[in-house]
């Protein structure tokens, strides 16, 4: 696999860390004097198997690898590699054409890996989640709440397919398919990981917010905060903290209790 494009991401991100190559090796079972010669350039094109091993130690949710890099290679191997390079741009062929066992997200014709959910992660997904399905049910109100991993087709066009953490749509006309909802659901929450803050208050809420998702919330359990951006509104994001309830502006009647939350976390 050739690197060059992608070096300078490993090197970022094991800064980040605070790691050294011997860190890495330990973690990732790459022999240190490979991954020296990876990060001095020596080695220009490692195996996909080490590069996949340091990204996964590494823990990079999103980790984009440019022009040739894993998902290229891994395209490859399914046979539709040569219009993917061609168009420089993947699609949803290339997206369903994936191993079933990769998790990853199609945005504007990018394919962003992502790692499996932490328990962490995975236990304030549940919690807000069943609060929403409880406040909905109670109120026999006509919304569906999904969460990760259901697919959210959020431009209607080929390059972008989305798994946010929980989202909320009204009606059955977006779901109608049952294979994924077919544009912007009203309501988003994403969960903060080490390596997705970037994307995730960048990226998709860029994505979100062109798209018509009307709010946006980012809970960040690394920082203890809750960002919430009201789009339909056009307001200036508000921060709260794990001791707070937040309201969601589209169901007023619902506070969601951050300290729960955070006593249910692991």
């Amino acid at each position: 696999m050739y690197l060059k494009p992608n070096i300078e991401k490993l090197k970022h991100r094991k800064k980040e860390l605070g790691w050294t190559n011997q860190r890495l090796a330990k973690e990732s079972g790459v022999p240190a004097g490979t991954l020296n010669k990876i990060f001095n350039g020596t080695t220009r094109y490692p195996r996909d198997e080490t590069v996949k091993a340091m990204v996964k130690a590494m823990g990079m949710d999103f980790y984009e690898l440019d022009n040739f890099g894993t998902f290229a290679a891994l395209v490859q191997e399914t046979g539709v590699y040569q219009a993917t390079r061609k168009e420089n741009r993947a699609t949803l062929d290339t997206y369903y054409s994936l191993p079933d066992e990769l998790r990853v997200e199609l945005i504007d014709g990018r394919l962003y890996y992502k790692s499996l959910p932490s328990l962490r992660h995975q236990s304030i997904i549940m919690t807000i989640s069943a609060l929403l399905y409880q406040y909905f049910s109670d109120n026999k109100q006509d919304c569906r709440v999904f969460a990760s991993s259901c697919d959210v087709r959020l431009d209607c066009d080929d390059y972008t397919m989305l798994e946010p953490d929980i989202f909320v749509v009204r009606g059955k006309e977006q779901f109608a398919s049952g294979a994924y909802c077919m544009g912007a659901p009203e309501f988003v929450i994403e969960i903060v990981s080490l390596s997705s803050s970037k994307h995730d208050y960048e990226l998709k809420r860029y994505k979100y917010h062109n798209a018509g998702v009307k709010e946006y919330w980012i809970v960040d359990p690394i920082k203890m905060r809750i960002v919430v951006y009201v789009f339909v509104k056009d307001a200036v994001p508000v921060v709260y903290t794990f001791e707070n309830q937040v309201k969601p502006y589209l169901y007023p009647d619902l506070a969601v209790d951050f300290e729960r939350v955070g006593r249910e976390m692991i």
